[in-house]
């Protein structure tokens, strides 16, 4: 495998955001890739097999493979030909272990992670010191939740994490797990249990605390309903963990956004979302949820989920 770009001496910063999945995560790559020294990569660690091996989209509309962005970012750190197809087989195999359910419980039960091979890590980190290089960004926005993907980053060599850590009421994220949502090819949400997406709420969100809430200076919680409630406050608080002082916000008075296309390799599908985007508060599970479901949410994450301020019955 060749690999062609050196480590910069200059670290770029890597915003990474951790948790569960359907929290929210898009939406605030989106919005952090609005400020003038963020560059949002979406899910990079899909990057493999979404938006290569799957010929994904990028958040610009092109495919992955043919965006001229991305495509000078895979020849600076592949060569000329970019990265083949055995090459794109075995780092999607690499990733997946970072994306397991059990490796996050591992985390959380024994501090761990299983040994990743060294490549990986390497291939890793000068695919983020090639994408600042390309986008002139010096912070990454990478939304690749699982905190097994998070730690990993954390030993790249080159690079500084700073963790956002987005929490969204666990009965949001189980009626959004639970209801079918429009898409294609890799941007296809599938569905999941409502009693297994509790558990991965609590697995994640204990392994998230766990692993960064101990060093304030790179570790920020962040609620997806206070976010949606007040942008302003969490993106300047956001941009002020990666070192981005007074940052330019893309906001039109309190809750109206103006997105410039993004160049994100996965995520959800709202990533395609530009122009101006009203911000509203998701809540449709507080009448659409099933009561059983509900209930037994409630009890699956409970207490974890007032731990967060989800303790109230809406």
């Amino acid at each position: 495998m060749a690999v062609g770009v050196q480590v910069s001496p200059a670290s770029p910063v890597v915003l990474h955001i951790a948790g569960t999945g359907r929290s929210g995560s898009t939406l605030f790559g989106s919005l952090l890739g609005q400020l003038d020294d963020c560059f949002d990569a979406g899910e990079l660690g899909y990057l493999w097999d979404r938006g290569l091996r799957q010929e994904g989209r990028c958040g610009c509309g092109s495919q992955v493979r043919t965006c001229p962005v991305w495509r000078e970012i895979l020849r600076e750190v592949f060569g000329p030909g970019g990265p083949g197809e055995q090459d794109v087989a075995r780092l999607a195999r690499f990733h997946s272990a970072t994306s397991r359910g059990r490796d996050v419980a591992a985390l959380w039960l024994r501090g761990r992670l299983p040994a990743e091979p060294p490549e990986y890590r390497e291939i890793l980190a000068r695919l983020i010191h090639a994408a600042a290089a390309v986008s002139g960004r010096r912070v990454i926005v990478d939304s690749t939740k699982p905190v097994a993907y998070g730690r990993l980053l954390d030993e790249l060599p080159g690079v500084e994490l700073r963790v956002l850590h987005l929490v969204r009421d666990p009965r949001a994220v189980a009626w959004s797990w639970r209801r079918e949502k429009t898409g294609t090819g890799p941007d296809a949400m599938r569905t999941r249990p409502v009693l297994t997406t509790s558990i991965m709420w609590n697995l994640g969100n204990l392994a998230a605390r766990g692993s960064w809430a101990g060093d304030p200076g790179r570790y920020l919680l962040v609620r997806y309903e206070d976010l949606i409630e007040d942008p302003a406050r969490w993106l300047r608080a956001a941009a002020a963990l990666a070192g981005i002082t007074d940052p330019e916000l893309p906001l039109i008075g309190d809750s109206t956004v103006k997105m410039s296309p993004t160049h994100t390799v996965a995520g959800n599908v709202g990533r395609h979302q530009s122009g101006e985007v009203e911000l509203r508060l998701d809540d449709e599970w507080s009448h659409a949820l099933p009561r059983r479901d509900r209930a037994l949410v409630e009890y699956a994450t409970y207490p974890v989920r007032t731990w967060y301020g989800y303790g109230r019955a809406r």
